[in-house]
């Protein structure tokens, strides 16, 4: 936490974040009953390294030195230690299953250097199958160093990594693209309904089954959206799109998958079910282009809950909604242009991990009937699977 956030402002932080979250597959609040104020569920496995990286850089806390009971010196443990201590073995877990060939958020990375440099991403090492959650217990193969000194050598190894590398001026560079980039994808929001009085909002997730998560690269999924959206033309799903976000990202267990909002056209779409056209495109994408390899998310399907969290930001939305539609703006699209989840190939030409359609030409005002309020949606709520 920096020093002047308050807990007031941390806890709002975090509550916005868990609403951010709740339109993202790992964090379905329906599929895992989660509620989104479950510390337990509130990060996945890449934010959790993040978080302990930040903590580590932004605590100036000396380290000191100890010897245990046995030769006189009680142990103190430091509060990074309190904090994170039995996690440490998980985190390295994590990293060392992030493919070589990305590069990562400026946090995984300096994990990743400095496990590297330390030899704890070295296989022989079976760190998490003896780590004890006694600090004092010495690890004969590590040079026989306590659990403690390990952590604490790790810690000093973070700061002088962060320091050497700059990364904190790398970060602070990405937090304000993502900003612009944020306040460009609300403008787009913003350009498409005032083209179109009311759209279709389409939130799903496309990736890959568990058996193929490790072996599909980044290309293999750019080709995999190239097909998907090269069809459009042809394929009466996609009929009267009128934009859409895209943003790719790869996870822990997930692997490289993509989050897409799809804006349709409500006036054509009215009689329509937004679940049915979600679930729709998602079946598309597992059984025709990626032939029964893929398998996605219908954020659609929980439409009905968001809306009694007083969350809503997807299916039928109206010009006039000013709440679905900064609903939209605020956990939608901020959640896709969140920090985390970063990475980009290391070689080859840089690759677009963020992608919109173009901005609509506004017509000139013409005179005549205006917008009412009145003009909602009035289709049926559903289509028979």
């Amino acid at each position: 936490m920096k020093k002047h956030e308050t807990l007031g402002q941390l806890f709002t932080k975090q509550y916005e974040l868990s609403c951010q979250r709740l339109y993202d597959s790992l964090f379905d609040p329906i599929k895992h009953k989660r509620s989104m104020f479950d510390s337990k569920y509130s990060v996945s496995h890449l934010d959790n390294v993040e978080s302990f990286v930040n903590d580590v850089v932004l605590n100036n806390e000396t380290i000191s030195s100890y010897l245990d009971p046995e030769d006189g010196k009680w142990y103190h443990p430091t509060t990074l230690e309190i904090e994170y201590f039995r996690s440490f073995p998980y985190f390295i877990e994590v990293v060392k299953r992030l493919p070589a060939k990305y590069e990562y958020s400026e946090q995984v990375n300096a994990m990743i250097a400095c496990c590297d440099d330390m030899g704890l991403l070295n296989r022989r090492l079976d760190w998490q199958s003896y780590w004890n959650i006694d600090p004092r217990t010495k690890y004969h193969d590590y040079r026989g160093l306590t659990g403690s000194e390990i952590f604490n050598i790790f810690v000093e190894a973070l700061r002088g990594d962060w320091k050497r590398n700059n990364r904190q001026a790398k970060v602070n560079a990405r937090a304000k693209e993502n900003e612009a980039r944020h306040e460009e994808y609300c403008r787009y929001i913003d350009a498409l309904f005032k083209r179109w009085s009311r759209l279709v909002v389409l939130r799903f997730d496309l990736g890959y089954k568990d058996l193929d998560v490790y072996n599909i690269d980044i290309n293999v999924m750019l080709k995999d959206l190239i097909r998907f959206f090269g069809n459009m033309r042809h394929n009466q799903l996609f009929a009267f799109l009128r934009g859409y976000i895209l943003k790719l990202e790869y996870g822990v267990g997930r692997g490289i998958h993509c989050h897409v909002v799809i804006f349709l056209d409500g006036t054509e779409r009215n009689k329509s079910s937004h679940v049915y056209f979600a679930k729709e495109m998602g079946k598309y994408w597992e059984d025709v282009v990626t032939k029964g390899r893929g398998n996605y998310w219908n954020a659609n399907a929980n439409a009905d809950h968001y809306e009694k969290m007083g969350r809503g930001a997807i299916g039928v939305i109206s010009w006039n909604d000013t709440d679905k539609i900064e609903n939209l703006k605020k956990y939608v699209v901020g959640y896709l242009c969140k920090m985390d989840q970063y990475f980009s190939p290391k070689w080859g030409p840089k690759l677009r991990l963020f992608r919109r359609g173009d901005f609509p030409d506004i017509p000139d005002i013409k005179r005549g009937r205006p917008r009412k309020a009145s003009e909602s949606y009035s289709g049926d709520p559903l289509i028979p699977n």
